[in-house]
């Protein structure tokens, strides 16, 4: 990890509000470190500016307070909802761009609400390169 640190990952507001554990397994770090090294940390030296994590990693439990999919890959750690330099929509588009072209490894990559943020995951298995609009 270069360019993010494991707490940015876990940080959740809702979380310390819900008083809600979101400590990560270790399965789950390991999948956020190969997130990191393989995706974000590549992307980052593209894009050549600061990216914000919105969401990355969600405990079970509060992946279901926040009635995230049941599915979700942020309880896996291989998922992180993420922002450009300036949050705006601007930046947000750059970066789904930026990694829709790049050739960088990724199993989803998803406009959520029209570039309000960026859902992407990485997996240490097979990536789909599956591209969606939320």
């Amino acid at each position: 990890m270069k360019y993010f640190t494991i707490d940015e990952f876990t940080r959740s507001e809702a979380a310390k509000k819900l008083k809600i554990d979101n400590t990560p397994t270790e399965d789950a770090i390991e999948n956020l470190n190969a997130l990191v090294d393989n995706l974000l940390d590549p992307l980052r030296e593209l894009y050549g500016k600061p990216i914000f994590v919105n969401s990355g990693y969600r405990s079970q439990k509060l992946n279901k307070a926040i009635f995230g999919a049941p599915n979700s890959q942020h309880m896996t750690g291989e998922a992180a909802d993420i922002e450009g330099f300036d949050r705006s929509i601007k930046e947000n588009k750059k970066l789904f761009e930026l990694i829709k072209n790049s050739g960088l490894p990724f199993d989803q990559l998803i406009n959520e609400s029209n570039y309000s943020w960026v859902h992407v995951s990485y997996s240490k298995k097979k990536n789909r390169r599956q591209i969606l609009n939320l």
